[in-house]
């Protein structure tokens, strides 16, 4: 069949137009994986063809208290009527409590709109867990994770969340094909085009891995990156990024099972990682000692049992301070 021809039976079944022998027609050539990768080119093109309505709720809110603040309004006939002082107590008064009551609504919905349209799931340091959002897909976060959604709208247009910490997505496809987007503070986005992946968006930088399915990255600097099963992207805060073609899923997974995976990897990056999980502030003042590079799996659920592994590991010594724990070699 003729690629136009093709493509207009698609977009028909993206518009909901498509009769059974067409949709029976698209699902047999799906089946041919060298099809799949045109069917989400189709579906990039017919969705950047038909933009979706998304709420601005910031806008929606400054207008809202314009018109709350309104300092002319509409003029009436005006009646000349001898003043009453006690009436005149009476609504100062009343305008008072009012005037009051209004100013602390204001100031509540501007302190607090961020929970008023956006639900959170969090997890605290040492846990993980998982989360089912009302379209189905199920996100497992890491420890010290937040992941931000819409209140209103979800699932009305694109669904887009945002992500800061680590997480896994299993995204549900819908009928009608709505976008999934998980945003990090960076400005990183991923485009579901699959059903499985990890985002990891810290303060130190950010990576994206692909486990199942295809995304598409949009960069902070604008650049658009389609990825493919077992590809890593990992972005610096400098906006720079690189692309691993293949890596194994277990390094990206094993926190999952509260594991450790490490591979050639320094004491110094390993007491980040521990300050990310478990929110223990580990110092290394021997720049030697910070550069020793361990390689194993190791499972631990406190930092005490990472910490207790290292030790018998490297013959460390652990001292305990007020403010953090640091780590030195035996004499």
């Amino acid at each position: 069949m003729e690629p136009s021809l093709m493509k207009n039976i698609v977009f028909d079944f993206f518009d909901g137009k498509a009769t059974a022998i067409q949709r029976k027609y698209i699902e047999a050539w799906l089946a041919d994986e060298a099809n799949q990768e045109t069917y989400y080119q189709y579906l990039d093109e017919w969705e950047s063809q038909r933009p979706q309505f998304a709420l601005d709720a910031d806008k929606a809110l400054d207008s809202y208290q314009q018109i709350l603040q309104d300092t002319h309004p509409p003029a009436f006939p005006q009646r000349i009527l001898k003043p009453d002082p006690t009436v005149w107590t009476q609504h100062w008064l009343g305008w008072s409590i009012a005037a009051s009551l209004l100013l602390v609504g204001l100031l509540g919905a501007f302190l607090f709109r961020s929970e008023l349209l956006n639900k959170s799931y969090q997890t605290a340091y040492g846990q993980t867990a998982t989360f089912q959002l009302s379209d189905g897909t199920r996100v497992m976060l890491n420890a010290n994770s937040r992941l931000t959604v819409p209140r209103f709208g979800f699932g009305s247009d694109t669904r887009r969340v945002l992500l800061e910490g680590e997480g896994e997505f299993k995204v549900t496809h819908t009928i009608t094909n709505q976008r999934f987007v998980v945003q990090t503070p960076a400005n990183l986005q991923v485009e579901v085009l699959g059903t499985e992946f990890v985002v990891y968006a810290r303060k130190r930088g950010e990576r994206v891995f692909l486990n199942k399915g295809k995304v598409k990255l949009q960069l902070p600097q604008g650049q658009q990156l389609y990825m493919k099963p077992g590809n890593v992207v990992t972005v610096a805060n400098s906006g720079r990024y690189q692309l691993t073609q293949s890596s194994p899923a277990r390094h990206y997974l094993a926190w999952k099972d509260h594991w450790f995976y490490f591979d050639n990897t320094t004491l110094a990056e390993i007491a980040r990682q521990i300050q990310e999980r478990f929110g223990v502030d580990v110092v290394i003042a021997d720049p030697e000692l910070a550069q020793r590079r361990i390689a194993g799996n190791f499972k631990a659920e406190k930092a005490d049992d990472l910490l207790q592994i290292l030790s018998e590991l490297l013959n460390l010594d652990v001292v305990r301070t007020r403010r953090h724990i640091e780590l030195r070699t035996l004499n």
